[in-house]
């Protein structure tokens, strides 16, 4: 299965790929940034490669004229800050809008869901669910990610108190929020390979998955509609994470599901850029 996220998502373009780049435009400005995996043949022509605001090599942007730290782009009637990070990423991640549009059809009926959003980052699942009515517990254990997702938030017209922010260990977290007894209408997680938490304890993702999905599936209310697992930069595949899912579901029903999210360049090549899983039932 294949999810296509930026098919309506205007201010952002995959504008072609290959030879170990991407070369993408968000909002007024065109980046060009490594990605490994495409190892095909370009097919854009050099002229419009370098017409490029800003190239990343090594460990590092090189700008080609001026350009401000940040900007902002729209996605629906949600906005997002994109920030050229020193790890070559923006802030967004513009395959998830078929997650967030997912979500929140999921979501549909219920009155203030709870959601959890674990591994949380810049906040653009929080903020799109929040804007739909939901109550979002943020989780991270990075404190300027956090602070990024509070500009979106407020950039969005969203009150402080809006949602409930947490600077912790995502998975340590959950354990907590499961021995006391909390209860989300869904959750949605985003664990990197390899990290860690705020007091410098080791998230492994092949080690310690198993038992955070298990902890979070003990979260799930009763009306519960959704469990989504992203997965960027690991060895996992797409099918081990459905079946992760399939044993912590056990036999509360539903639906669950597996694929590649992806990004369709101006030509209409795919590129694959992480793998996902996850559990729905209806109402």
């Amino acid at each position: 299965m294949y999810l296509v996220g930026n098919a309506p998502f205007p201010d952002f373009e995959l504008i072609d790929s290959g030879e170990g780049y991407r070369l993408e435009r968000w909002g007024t400005y065109t980046l060009a940034r490594p990605d490994p995996q495409t190892i095909w043949k370009r097919s854009a022509d050099e002229a419009e490669w370098q017409r490029a605001n800003a190239i990343f090599r090594g460990d590092q942007w090189e700008m080609r004229g001026e350009m401000p730290e940040h900007w902002d782009m729209s996605f629906g009637d949600m906005k997002l800050r994109v920030r050229p990070m020193n790890f070559k990423h923006t802030g967004v991640f513009p395959e998830q809008a078929e997650n967030w549009k997912w979500m929140e059809a999921r979501l549909s009926g219920l009155t203030r869901p709870n959601v959890m959003n674990l591994f949380a980052y810049t906040g653009a699942a929080s903020v799109w669910l929040t804007r739909r009515g939901a109550f979002v517990t943020h989780v991270d254990a990075s404190r300027p990610a956090i602070g990024w997702a509070k500009d979106n938030q407020e950039l969005n017209g969203l009150a402080p108190d809006s949602i409930r922010w947490m600077l912790e260990d995502a998975a340590v977290f959950a354990k907590k929020e499961a021995k006391r007894g909390a209860q989300y209408e869904g959750i949605v997680m985003d664990p990197p390979a390899f990290g860690h938490g705020p007091t410098g304890k080791v998230w492994k993702f092949n080690e310690h998955m198993p038992a955070l999905i298990r902890d979070c599936v003990a979260l799930l209310s009763p009306d519960a509609r959704f469990l989504l697992i992203n997965a960027y930069a690991t060895n996992t595949s797409e099918l081990a994470l459905k079946n992760l899912l399939e044993d912590a579901i056990g036999d509360r029903g539903g639906t669950i599901e597996a694929g590649q999210l992806c990004l369709q360049q101006r030509n209409g090549r795919l590129l694959s850029t992480g793998i996902f899983a996850r559990w729905s039932r209806s109402e």
